[in-house]
């Protein structure tokens, strides 16, 4: 007995609208067909070809990912599955992690900061107060920002290039620094 099987996708359109005087290479009708011999396709090559029919569609390669992806994670399908997935793959799941190992985690940073400080305590002992050494999050040992706030009035009105509307929403504690601010940025 012989198999023979193919699949086939086919995109067409039929404008009845007549080519705009402005864009005249414009085409009224458009068909694009992709076909294959399908007799011994796997799950990954069904794939690649549907993958190759929504690209020559027009879709661009981050909207074709982004859809295999909501397909694949969502309501509908099982949570066991895509744990199952998720592990194969080596994704981490957001609302995997409970407060318990959110402590250990936290924990875990305390003992890492604590041996970095072993070995650069320029950089993560505050008894040490040099300014070539910022403290690892960016801010100064003194006061943040020695009291000017980046994109703020004040720091503006003497000479500050950070972003003001970047920096409107966010805390003093963290701001956007422009690189080139005489104030904030390494400066030579």
């Amino acid at each position: 007995m012989t198999y023979k099987a193919t699949v086939k996708f086919s995109y067409t359109t039929d404008s009845q609208d007549s080519p705009s005087k402005y864009f005249p290479e414009s085409v009224d009708r458009k068909t694009i067909t992709i076909e294959a011999p399908a007799e011994d396709f796997n799950i990954h090559q069904y794939y690649e070809l549907f993958k190759s029919f929504l690209a020559a569609s027009g879709f661009c390669e981050y909207s074709i990912m982004d859809g295999a992806c909501r397909v694949a994670f969502n309501d509908s399908n099982s949570e066991a599955q895509m744990k199952k997935l998720m592990e194969e793959y080596e994704l981490q799941d957001k609302q995997a992690y409970d407060d318990d190992d959110c402590r250990a985690m936290e924990a875990e940073i305390r003992e890492l900061k604590e041996k970095l400080a072993r070995v650069l305590p320029k950089q993560y002992v505050e008894e040490y107060v040099d300014p070539d050494f910022p403290r690892d999050d960016g801010t100064s040992w003194n006061k943040p920002w020695n009291g000017l706030v980046p994109g703020s009035d004040e720091a503006y009105a003497k000479g500050c290039k950070c972003p003001i509307l970047d920096n409107q929403e966010m805390p003093d504690d963290k701001k956007w620094v422009n690189g080139d601010c005489p104030l904030h940025g390494k400066v030579k």
